[in-house]
């Protein structure tokens, strides 16, 4: 009999797996992933059918999404040859990764942060190099700097807003942090559109080479079950992305129903803003009962209830068909994504039983 993980490298058999949020298909209120709770609307939902039935899927998909691209392109002022197409932003953050990292490289991230990240590195044989966010689960710009001085990582990545706290760093502080790190930067913007600054339009360019910025279409645009992202980078590093990336790394239909949304962007940005307020407006619900809500500027919250006890709660709502997210490293907060007006609605009685 063969010892079959014998075969397998240490790095891989020590590593832990990305955990996603838990999935479930029962009749449930689901606030534990981070989705648009607002599926797409019929008008969008008909064109994307005309895709089934003129598309030749016998056929291979462009495989450098140039539609998709040239969209992105004018949306942000840049060339194409300033953006790379992803199946999911995870795609082309693991490209960067790959293409940038060699065993016993580091990187640097905050802690807590996206917990893919650990994941991707631990795959490389990459060291992560965490930095504590403060008390206050703000960024500590100054111990970032110093760990970037110690530490010497290859490349450092910032999600912002972070997850799972939902708080931003503003452009500004961005911009001054590229100048004291002098080293790739990536930054996660997945959650940008919910209310931070992004930086996009300076990622790649002359004045900021060694910055990258991605993002995806699974929040902002309601298709995380297609799996589409996007990275804006300068065009040389675009160049060698390209030679790590997937032949077709992105399907024909994904493509195209990106192409579709990118169409429709009033039509997702005025439902982006219903989120906001529905967010905030949950918020200062929660403020009566005295739940400790961290500032965010994403699709989600980070609260901890007043007597602490967020597992008990997590089990409560969980009981009671409400999935939520808890973190076993944070035992005193909860993440929440906003859902709509009415499963928050929901939700917030739910507390109120317990706490009002």
């Amino acid at each position: 009999m063969y010892n079959l993980k014998a075969f397998i490298p240490k790095h891989i058999l020590n590593m832990h797996a990305y955990t996603p949020g838990l999935q479930l298909n029962t009749k449930i209120i689901k606030l534990n992933t981070n989705e648009n709770p607002y599926p797409l609307p019929d008008f969008i939902l008909e064109e994307i059918q005309k895709i089934v039935v003129e598309s030749q899927f016998h056929l291979y998909p462009n495989p450098k999404s140039e539609n998709l691209r040239n969209k992105l392109a004018e949306i942000y002022k840049k060339n194409q040859n300033n953006i790379l197409i992803g199946n999911g932003s995870d795609d082309v953050i693991s490209i960067v990764f790959r293409t940038f990292l060699q065993p016993n490289d580091k990187i640097l991230i905050l802690e807590p942060s996206y917990s893919l990240y650990p994941v991707l590195a631990n795959a490389l044989n990459v060291e992560t190099i965490r930095v504590p966010l403060k008390k206050d689960f703000t960024v500590d710009i100054e111990h970032l700097i110093d760990f970037n001085k110690k530490f010497n990582p290859k490349l450092v990545v910032i999600t912002n807003p972070n997850a799972p706290t939902g708080i931003a760093l503003t452009k500004k502080e961005i911009l001054e942090l590229y100048k004291e790190l002098d080293k790739p930067i990536l930054i996660d913007e997945a959650y940008v559109f919910f209310g931070a600054e992004s930086i996009m339009e300076e990622a790649g360019s002359d004045k900021f080479p060694l910055l990258m910025a991605c993002s995806t279409f699974s929040k902002a645009f309601a298709l995380a079950g297609l799996r589409l992202g996007w990275l804006i980078a300068h065009p040389e590093w675009i160049e060698e992305f390209d030679k790590i990336r997937d032949s077709y790394n992105v399907n024909l239909f994904t493509q195209k129903v990106g192409e579709i949304v990118l169409t429709k962007w009033d039509y997702f940005m005025r439902n982006i803003e219903n989120i906001v307020r529905t967010r905030d407006n949950f918020i200062q619900k929660l403020n009566k009962i005295n739940f400790y809500t961290l500032p965010s500027k994403a699709n989600f919250i980070f609260t901890s209830p007043p007597d602490k006890k967020a597992k008990e709660l997590y089990e409560y709502l969980y009981k009671n068909h409400i999935l939520v997210r808890f973190f076993k490293d944070y035992p005193e907060f909860l993440r929440i994504s906003i859902g709509t007006e009415k499963q928050m609605e929901i939700l917030y009685d739910e507390f109120h039983k317990r706490f009002g």
